[in-house]
This record gives structure tokens, sequence and C-alpha cells, in this order.
């Protein structure tokens, strides 16, 4: 079954594509036993360690299909003077293959009765969803986790989380893991159901104009200063073998960061993504700390002088910690632009809060031109929707050269995703979509300004259109 995210309805000639087997991201879930359902509601196929039940009809009556799901849970002695903690971890493992990209996803639940205290992430309790990369000795060399169930989860409803990570070279197998941590005297418990985990269509292609994107071994390519550091420890890092680190100098009015910079013409439009992580270990960025993380298009004329900026938070205390969040920047450079830089910045309070994050995976490139004709593209074409300005459907109609993998996603003007149409493989030839001026999360778009942008293997597009009510 396709397992691609849709927030419209695909056209015609798209739905028979897919029915004619174009395999768009089709896959069998690695996991046995995903929704606990074994036996009457079991841990048959996981390893579980330390306090994890099974919620039935018998007991809490907590799942979110069939009749069953995990309750895990931490387990605690000789609190409070002489506290003693055991972690309550399940996983499965299977083989992995290196290079391959991997989605761990599923379902979390914290009732009103047992719900997790707290003022901040990372000293109360919290669940963890990780992918952990073995080699074949079995040693751990790299993952990802991201917080999937704390204070701040909304209580009495049914949560959706995903991980997604690359494996490293060496993988051998791979381990979806579930991991209760409870460095507090507190109760509290994550009820998880219908989890699934596999291998995902990968990322469209997407050039990129930046020296060291990744931070392979050092900063080389970027202007850093301030406090900027190369950072290769596994945990800080989403891609190995390194990431940068950025805090503040606590000097105010002194930020840290970095930057590259290159030509660009009038009109052109760019796109900044990077992925960004704050995490419990080392100085994370908690509740009340007004420190912010900022990606920043800055347009130069020949001269150097400043003719127009873009600019996003993409990360401050509202932030999960652990997690590696993408975020994405869109910048149009106006009449006068000779270069573009782009920049990551640290910007500290004028308290000079302690606080840090972590920046990987960076990538900046040209998706077109304002007011270029479709025939003078190459790659892809285009086109505008129609109707524009609509309310609230309206209809995005591509050609693409070359059969491959497709991702169609509408953002707002600060870069932020609204809604992904479509991602998976689609032949050569035309498509459509259609928009119902919905967002990912199934809410109603604000009136405004949206960018739509298609990626693929052979090139992207932008365009832009309004949504009126």
């Amino acid at each position: 079954m396709e397992r691609s995210r849709t927030a419209a309805s695909l056209s015609l000639l798209l739905v028979a594509a897919l029915i004619l087997g174009t395999g768009a991201g089709a896959h069998a879930n690695q996991l046995t036993n995903p929704g606990f359902e074994d036996g009457g509601g079991s841990f048959d196929g996981w390893t579980n360690y330390a306090s994890s039940d099974i919620s039935t009809p018998d007991n809490d009556d907590i799942y979110r299909s069939g009749t069953a799901a995990a309750k895990i849970y931490g387990d605690f002695t000789g609190c409070p003077g002489n506290p003693q903690f055991d972690d309550g971890v399940v996983f499965q493992q299977f083989a992995g293959t290196p290079g391959t990209l991997y989605e761990f996803t599923g379902y979390t639940f914290i009732s009103e009765t047992d719900s997790i205290p707290g003022t901040n992430t990372c000293d109360y309790n919290r669940l963890l969803a990780k992918i952990v990369f073995l080699n074949g000795s079995g040693f751990e060399i790299g993952g990802l986790e991201t917080v999937i169930g704390d204070y701040r989860t909304p209580k009495g409803e049914w949560v959706e989380f995903s991980v997604v990570a690359p494996a490293p070279t060496g993988t051998a197998t791979i381990q979806p893991m579930l991991i209760f941590l409870q460095p507090a005297c507190d109760e509290g418990a994550v009820f998880v159901d219908d989890l699934y985990c596999d291998a995902k269509a990968p990322e469209p292609f997407e050039p990129n104009v930046l020296a060291n994107p990744s931070f392979d071994n050092d900063l080389s390519g970027w202007t850093a200063f301030g406090n900027a550091y190369h950072d290769g420890r596994s945990w800080a890092r989403r891609t190995a073998p390194g990431a940068a680190k950025l805090y503040g100098t606590f000097v105010e009015g002194l930020d840290s960061g970095m930057f590259q910079q290159f030509p660009a013409t009038p009109g052109s439009i760019w796109k900044l993504d990077a992925y960004a992580m704050t995490n419990c270990i080392e100085t994370p960025i908690q509740p009340g700390n007004t420190n912010v993380v900022v990606a920043n298009l800055t347009f130069k004329d020949a001269a150097g002088g400043v003719v127009g900026t873009a600019e996003q938070v993409i990360m401050d205390d509202t932030v999960s910690p652990g997690g590696w969040m993408k975020h994405t920047l869109f910048g149009t450079a106006p009449a006068g632009t000779d270069s573009v830089a782009a920049y990551l910045l640290f910007v500290q309070n004028p308290e000079l809060d302690q606080g840090s994050a972590f920046i990987d995976d960076v990538s900046l490139y040209d998706v077109g031109t304002v007011g270029v004709p479709d025939e003078q593209l190459t790659g892809p074409t285009l086109h505008q929707n129609v109707p524009n300005p609509f309310n609230p459907l309206t209809r995005i109609a591509f050609e693409l050269p070359t059969r491959g993998g497709v991702e169609l996603t509408i953002y707002n003007v600060s870069g932020r995703e609204v809604a992904t149409l479509y991602r998976g493989e689609l032949p050569a030839g035309p498509h459509s979509l259609t928009w119902n001026g919905r967002t990912n999360d199934g809410g109603m778009a604000a009136s405004g300004v949206y960018w739509y942008q298609l990626r693929t293997q052979d090139g992207q597009t932008a365009r832009s259109m309004i949504l009126l009510k």
C-alpha cells in the first residue's frame, strides 16, 4: 500500500499512474507484533527490559486499534532519600543496509490519571523513540532519537511520532527502540501502539552550492565566529562523521555563527535547509531560556551593502530536546543583488543564559528565477496553480522528464513546511495534484502567500500562490 503522506486528492491521471504500479514507497513493516496484539496482548517479538506492561480491556483499557497497546514506564526504589532507577526499554532488531533511510513511526498516549509531571524535559520523565545502527560486531555506530512523550505531550489523545535516520557506512543491523528515562522520583507512563519501521523512499536529489555542508571533519568552507565548532561525537551529529556546535559568546550583542557567500542575481529564489537539535546531554535550551538559533539569507550589492534579508528562528525554548528537525528558509534576491550569504546564528539573550545547539546537513541552492517562462527551465516543469488566488481548492500541474523520486511541498513565507502533497516515485510525463488548503495536521491554512516546491532527481523549481478566505 502506498505510504506517502498526502494532504490533498490526486488527479485521475496520478491515480492511474499509481494503479499501474509506479512502486512509490511501497514497503512492508519490518516489525513483528507492531500493535502488541499477539496472543491476546503481549510483547512477543520484542526484547523487553525493566518496567513495561500490556494495556488490554482487562486492565488500563487504553489502545489505539485492536485491543492492546504497550504501557512503558520506569521503575524506581529508595525514593526520595536514596533513589535508584531502571529505565523501561523495548526494541526489535533486523538487518539494515548502509545508506538507506529508515523511518520509525507510531502513536503515543498519556492518560490524565498517570501523567508525567515537570517544568522541563531534561529533568523529568520522558519517553524516547530511537533508531540505533549496529555494525557486524554488534557495536552502536550511529543513531537518532527524539522525545515522544513528556510533560508537554497532550493528555487523553493519541499523538503521532516519526524518527527518520540514514544508516551510516558499516551498518549491519538496526534497532527501533523505545526508552523511558526516569531521572526523578515521579510516576507517569506512556502508552504506545501501531508502530511501523522500514526503509522509506529516498529524498529526491537536490543540488548544494555549500562547501562541507555536513561538517565532515571540521568547519572548512565556512567563515565561523564566536563559539562555533566542529563536533564529532555520535550523539551530537545527524550523519557521520560530524556536525557543528553553536553556543553563546557570553558577551552581550556578540553572536556566534557561521556563513558562506555566493554570487546571486536579482530575482533569484534561494532555499536554505538545515537540521537543528538541542540535547539533554549537554546544556540544552530549556523552557524560559530565550536564546534562539536563526537561519538567515542576506543579499548584498557589489559594494557589500545589504539590500535585503530573509530570516527564520529554527530553535527556541519550545523545541523538544533530542530530535533533529529540518527547517527551510526561502529568500528572493531584490534589485541590486550581487551576492547572497547564508548564515546560521546562535543569538544569546541579554541575561547571557547557557544553552547550545547542533547543526548538520545544510543545503543552499537557487531554485529558480521570478518571471522565467516554463520553457526556459531545465529539469521538471512546474506550472502556475489554477485558480490563483484560490479558496480553498487549487490544482498544481507539472511535467517530469524522467521517472524517479518526487516531492511536492507547500511552505509559508517564513519557510515552514505547511503540507506535503506527494512524496514518492512517479513516471515521466504530466501529472497534477490538488491542494485543499489544509495543513499536514488537518487544519485549514491561513490566508496569505505560500510557496509550492517540486523536487526531483532532475532538479527543483518553485512558485508562489495566494490563499484567500
